[in-house]
C-alpha cells in the first residue's frame, strides 16, 4: 500500500520542488596545540547549581543537578506509567500546545530541527525536544532554537524532583525528568507549537504522552534490537506506537515490504508514505520532507536556514582552522549514508560508544576499510563521556580493521587523536571525516568550547 502524502485539512497535494540548499560537505576548522589532553575534561560544563533536594529515601543532601546526574546512570525503563503519573501531578502541562511527534531509528533529530527552524521562521514560538545532548542537558530544551537557560532547567528539573517526592515516592528516568522539564517550560512561556523527538522506540516513550496533532517516522534499521526487537518489523512496531487514532502519520517509505505492512496495519488511513529522492544526502532528505510538512502545515517558510551541532553537514563551530567534517552516524544506516557521500580522500576518525552488536553496527564502515582507498589515513579513538561506556579503541581497530596491511593509529583520547588527523590531513592536503558516538563530538566541542572560551549558548543554538 502507497499512498502519497496528501493530508486533511492540511494541504499536502501537489508539492513543489523544494532547494534544500544543502552542502553535502561541510568545511569547518581546528586548531588544537600538541599537548592538549581530554583525558580530565568529560564534556561536562560545570553550571550554577540550584537549592539542594533530599535524595529520595537516602537522607543525602544533594543539589537537584546531582540527582539528575544520579538518574543518568540508573539505566533505560520504558513505559508510560511514571512520566504520566508526574505529569498529572504537575497538572499535564504537555496538553497545552499542538506538537509534531517524530520517531525513526536515523534522522528524527534532524527533521526536528528543522522542522522548528521552519515554524519559527513562520512566526510562531516554537518549543523543541531532542535527545540526546552533545555537551550540556541543557540542549534537550529549546526554545526558538536556543537553549534553555541553566536556571530555567534548574527550577523545572526542581519541580519534577519535588513532585516526584509527593505522596507515593516515584523514580523516574534521567530522560523523564529532562522530557517533563521541557513540558514546564513549553506551557510556561506559552509556545505556540511544539517539535518533540521520541527517545526510544515510540510506544512505550514518555513523549508518546504528548498532544500530537501530526506524526512521523524517519526511517526504521536495527539500532537497540536488544529493547525493541531483533527484526526490522518488531522495530517498526515500536516505533508506529506514536500513531494516535484520526492523527495522520506521515512514515518515510521503506525497502522492507513487512515494515510498510506494519504501519499500514497499526495507521490504517491515517497513513502518508513518504518517497525519498534518489541521490540525496540524508540531510536534504530531511530538509525536502520538512518543507512539505511545513507547506502542509501552512507555514510561510519551507526552507528556514538550521544547523544541528554535530550532525549537519553545514554545522562549522567557531575557531577551527583546519578541515574536519563532524558526523554522529553510529549504526549501520547511518554510517552507509555518510560514507556513500564521501568524494574526496581523507583521514578518517571513529570512536564509539557500546552497542548491542557492534559488528553489525559498523558493518559498512569495515567494507569500505578493506575495498576502498579513500581513507589515506585511519585514526580510532573513544569517546570520554556519555552514559553508555565507551568501546575501547583496541577493541574497535581490531573489529572494523581486523589484519587491514595499512594498521589504524590509536589513540584513546579523543582531543590528541584529533590533532594527529588534522596533522596527517594537513600534510598531504586533505580533510578529516570524524564519525561515530555523538558523545565524541561532544567531547570534541567541550574542549575546544573550555579552550577557546566560546559561547555554549550560541554553538549550540540551530537556527
Amino acid at each position: 500500500m502507497k499512498r502519497p502524502i496528501a493530508m486533511v485539512p492540511m494541504n499536502i497535494a501537489a508539492m513543489p520542488v523544494i532547494d534544500c540548499h544543502c552542502s553535502s560537505i561541510s568545511s569547518t576548522t581546528l586548531s588544537f596545540s600538541s599537548d592538549t589532553d581530554a583525558t580530565n575534561f568529560k564534556g561536562h560544563i560545570t553550571l550554577t547549581r540550584s537549592r539542594t533536594a533530599d535524595a529520595a529515601g537516602s537522607g543525602v543532601e544533594m543539589t537537584i543537578r546531582e540527582w539528575l546526574e544520579d538518574l543518568r546512570f540508573a539505566g533505560m525503563k520504558l513505559g508510560l506509567e511514571r512520566a504520566q503519573a508526574l505529569l498529572e501531578r504537575l497538572g499535564n502541562p504537555q496538553l497545552e500546545f499542538p506538537s509534531i511527534h517524530v520517531a525513526g531509528t536515523n534522522g528524527k533529530g534532524s527533521l526536528c530541527a528543522q522542522l522548528s527552524a521552519n515554524a519559527t521562521a513562520s512566526g510562531f514560538s516554537v518549543g523543541l525536544f531532542t535527545t540526546p545532548h552533545l555537551v550540556m542537558v541543557e540542549e534537550r530544551i529549546r526554545i526558538d532554537g536556543r537553549p534553555i537557560s541553566s536556571a530555567d532547567f534548574d527550577r523545572h528539573v526542581e519541580a519534577v524532583h519535588e513532585a516526584a517526592s509527593e505522596g507515593e515516592v516515584l523514580e523516574p528516568t534521567f530522560y523523564e525528568v529532562t522530557f517533563i522539564a521541557a513540558m514546564l517550560h513549553f506551557a510556561e512561556i506559552g509556545i505556540e507549537r511544539a517539535i518533540i523527538e521520541t527517545g526510544l522506540g515510540g510506544r512505550g516513550d514518555a513523549t508518546r504522552l504528548v498532544d500530537a496533532d501530526l506524526c512521523v517516522i524517519t526511517t526504521i534499521s536495527k539500532d537497540h534490537a536488544e529493547i525493541l526487537g531483533d527484526t526490522l518489523p518488531e522495530i517498526a512496531r515500536e516505533k508506529v506506537g506514536i500513531h494516535r487514532p484520526g492523527v495522520p502519520l506521515i512514515a518515510l517509505e521503506s525497502n522492507d515490504g513487512a515494515v510498510t505492512a506494519v504501519f499500514a496495519e497499526v495507521a490504517g488511513d491515517d497513513l502518508y508514505l513518504h518517497e525519498k529522492m534518489p541521490g540525496h544526502s540524508p540531510w536534504e532528505i530531511w530538509a525536502e520532507l520538512a518543507g512539505m510538512i511545513s507547506l502542509a502545515m501552512g507555514w510561510s517558510e519551507t526552507n528556514a536556514p538550521c544547523t544541528w551541532p554535530g550532525r549537519s553537514p553545514n554545522w562549522k563551530p567557531s575557531g577551527f582552522a583546519s578541515q574536519v567534517t563532524f558526523s554522529a552516524a553510529h549504526n549501520d544506516e547511518g554510517f552507509q549514508a555518510e560514507l556513500d557521500r564521501i568524494q574526496d580522500p581523507c583521514v578518517f576518525m571513529i570512536g564509539m560508544s557500546a552497542k548491542h552488536d557492534l559488528e553489525q553496527a559498523t558493518a559498512s564502515v569495515t567494507s569500505e576499510l578493506w575495498h576502498s582507498n579513500i581513507f589515506r589515513h585511519i585514526v580510532v579513538t573513544q569517546p570520554t563521556s556519555g552514559r553508555l561506556p565507551a568501546v575501547e579503541a583496541e577493541d574497535l581497530a581490531r573489529i572494523i580493521c581486523g589484519n587491514r596491511l595499512d594498521p589504524p593509529l590509536i589513540e584513546n583520547d579523543p582531543i590528541r587523536a584529533l590533532n594527529l588527523g588534522v596533522t596527517m590531513a594537513n600534510q598531504s592536503g586533505i580533510n578529516v571525516v570524524v564519525m561515530g558516538s555523538i558523545y565524541l563530538i561532544g567531547d570534541i566541542l567541550s574542549y575546544h568550547a573550555q579552550h577557546d572560551g566560546l559561547d555554549l549558548w550560541e554553538e549550540l543554538s540551530i537556527h
